[in-house]
């Protein structure tokens, strides 16, 4: 099995929503990070991502140099 140091999640996806599957990494694998990146920057959202072990939560319309530094700065 892969072991990944930092996943990139979105919130929005089919079958499994982001959330729950960031629950299931940080279940799964407990070293690797988690970096939730998608378009809503909602408190709720980022209290359930932070709830489901995400190290990190960055906005779609960050600049790049953001996610770059999020990146590096979980991975740490």
């Amino acid at each position: 099995m892969e072991q990944p140091d930092v996943v990139l999640m979105d919130i929005a996806m089919p079958v499994m929503d982001g959330i729950e599957s960031t629950r299931a990494i940080r279940d799964e694998l407990p070293g690797t990070r988690v970096i939730v990146l998608t378009g809503s920057a909602a408190t709720h959202d980022v209290a359930r991502a932070r709830a489901a072990g995400a190290a990190g939560y960055v906005t779609k319309d960050q600049i790049a140099s953001d996610l770059v530094r999020a990146i590096l700065d979980v991975a740490r």
